[in-house]
C-alpha cells in the first residue's frame, strides 16, 4: 500500500528538483497526445536524463514524473496510479505529461498506460527490455505507442560531452585531436557516467558495476536464472569474440568439455535474455529465405565497447571500429545484416524488403593497408546483390574508386 504522506513529499521534492546540466541527446520524439512515447534501451545509457531534457521544455507543474525503482513506489500497483493523480492534482493541478520511468517494474503496468492515455494524458515511457516492453506496448495499446530506442552516447554526442565542437574544413591539429578522442572512444565506449568520468579505475568499476546490474536486475531476477555460473561464462564468451558468428551449439560443447552440465535449450534462454536487456545484438546473415536467415549463426555485438574492455586487455581496434559502426547503425534504426557467400561483408543495410548499401569496415589507414580480398569480396557481394552503394570504413584513408566509397571512421560517424 502506498504511502501517501511519502508520495506526496516525492512529488514536491520533484516540482522544486533543478534538473541538472544536460548533454543533449540527439534522440527526437514527438511531444504530442496521439501517441504513448517509449523509450527503451540498456541500463545506464542515460533514459532518465533523457526524460529531464524532455520536461526542461514543459511547464513542471504539467508534469509528473515517477520512477519506479524509487523505495516509496515498492509494491505499486496499476490502480495506484488514481491516488498519485489524485495527490498530484489537489497540490499542484492536473498533470498534463507523465513520465513513467522503468515501469516494467510495475506488474499490470500496460492497463496503468492504457488508462492514462484513454484519459487523455500525454504519457512517456521507459524500459530496460526490449521485447518485453515492445512485445505489451505493442499489443495493449494497439497501434497507439511509439518506439524509440536510446543507446550509450553516440560519437557526436560524446564530442560534445568532452566539449569538442568540430567544424569542416578540420585543421591539422583538430584533426588529430578528433583521432584520439575516437581512440579513447573506442576504448571506453559512451555510457554517459564513464565519458564524463576521467579517472580510469574508476571508469572501469562502473563498466563492471552496469554489467552486473544487468546480470542480476535484468535477468536473475527477471527471468530466475538459476545457474549463474553458466550465465557468466556465456557473457565472457560473448564479449571476448563480439563481431564473430557464435554458435550455441560450440559453446555447448565447450562447456560439455569442461565437465559443465547444461541443456542447449537453456543456452538459447540465457542468450534471449541477454539479448532482451539490451547487452548484445544478434545480427543475422542476410537472405532472402527468411527462414535461412532466422535460422544462421549469428554474429554477435555488445550494446557498448566498454562492456567488450571489461574482457580484453589488448582492444582490437579493427574490431571495435565494427562495433561502432553497427552501433552508430542500430541508432539510425537500419535494418542491419551481415553477408556471407564465400566472402564475408561485415553489413547489409536493407530498404524494403531489398539490400540497398553494403558496409565492410577495416583498420586501414591508407590505401596500402587495404587488403585485397576485402575489397573484392565487397565487389563480388555487390554485384551478386545488385548493390550500388558500397562503402568501406577505414581508420583514416578516404577516396572513391572502383565503385566503392572509402571513408575515414571519425568522418563517417561525424557525417562530415
Amino acid at each position: 500500500m502506498l504511502d501517501k504522506d511519502l508520495v506526496l513529499q516525492y512529488l514536491a521534492d520533484f516540482q522544486e528538483k533543478k534538473l541538472p546540466s544536460l548533454i543533449e541527446r540527439e534522440l527526437r520524439v514527438p511531444v504530442k497526445r496521439d501517441y504513448v512515447i517509449t523509450v527503451i534501451g540498456p541500463r545506464r545509457s542515460g533514459k532518465t536524463f533523457y526524460f529531464y531534457q524532455l520536461i526542461k521544455e514543459l511547464p513542471r507543474e504539467e508534469t509528473l514524473y515517477m520512477d519506479f525503482e524509487h523505495p516509496v513506489f515498492e509494491g505499486f500497483q496499476p490502480k495506484d496510479i488514481l491516488e498519485v493523480l489524485k495527490l498530484h492534482r489537489e497540490a499542484f493541478g492536473e498533470p498534463g505529461y507523465i513520465f513513467l520511468d522503468e515501469v516494467q517494474a510495475v506488474p499490470g503496468w500496460e492497463r496503468m498506460v492504457r488508462y492514462l492515455h484513454d484519459e487523455g494524458y500525454h504519457v512517456f515511457l521507459t524500459g530496460s527490455s526490449s521485447k518485453f516492453l515492445s512485445k505489451e506496448v505493442a499489443t495493449q495499446l494497439r497501434g497507439r505507442a511509439l518506439t524509440y530506442t536510446l543507446l550509450p552516447f553516440s560519437f557526436r554526442e560524446f564530442l560534445r560531452a568532452k566539449g569538442f565542437k568540430p567544424k569542416k574544413p578540420l585543421s591539422s591539429k583538430k584533426e588529430a585531436q578528433i583521432k584520439s578522442l575516437l581512440l579513447e572512444y573506442l576504448t571506453w565506449g559512451g555510457f554517459p557516467q564513464v565519458v564524463l568520468e576521467e579517472d580510469e579505475t574508476i571508469r572501469g568499476k562502473l563498466l563492471s558495476e552496469y554489467l552486473d546490474m544487468v546480470v542480476y536486475k535484468d535477468i536473475v531476477e527477471r527471468y530466475g536464472v538459476r545457474n549463474l555460473h553458466v550465465m557468466k561464462l556465456l557473457i565472457r564468451s560473448l564479449m571476448r569474440s563480439f563481431s564473430k558468428e557464435f554458435s550455441v551449439h560450440a559453446f555447448y560443447n565447450t562447456l560439455k568439455s569442461q565437465g559443465i552440465s547444461v541443456g542447449k535449450g537453456v543456452l538459447y534462454e540465457y542468450l534471449g535474455y541477454l539479448e532482451d536487456s539490451m547487452s548484445v545484438f544478434l545480427l543475422k546473415k542476410f537472405s532472402y529465405s527468411l527462414r535461412t536467415s532466422e535460422l544462421s549463426i549469428p554474429k554477435v555485438y555488445p550494446v557498448d565497447a566498454g562492456f567488450a574492455r571489461i574482457f580484453s586487455f589488448t582492444p582490437d581496434v579493427g574490431r571495435l571500429m565494427e562495433l561502432t559502426v553497427l552501433l552508430e547503425l542500430k541508432r539510425q534504426d537500419r535494418e542491419v545484416y551481415y553477408y556471407k557467400n564465400g566472402r564475408e561483408v561485415d553489413f547489409v543495410i536493407v530498404e524494403k524488403g531489398r539490400p540497398a548499401e553494403m558496409i565492410q569496415v577495416t583498420y586501414a589507414r591508407d590505401g596500402d593497408d587495404l587488403r585485397p580480398r576485402e575489397i573484392e569480396g565487397l565487389k563480388k557481394a555487390g554485384d551478386r546483390l545488385n548493390v550500388e552503394r558500397r562503402t568501406v570504413v577505414t581508420w583514416d584513408y578516404g577516396d572513391e574508386r572502383v565503385g566503392i566509397k572509402f571513408v575515414p571512421l571519425w568522418e563517417y560517424l561525424q557525417n562530415l
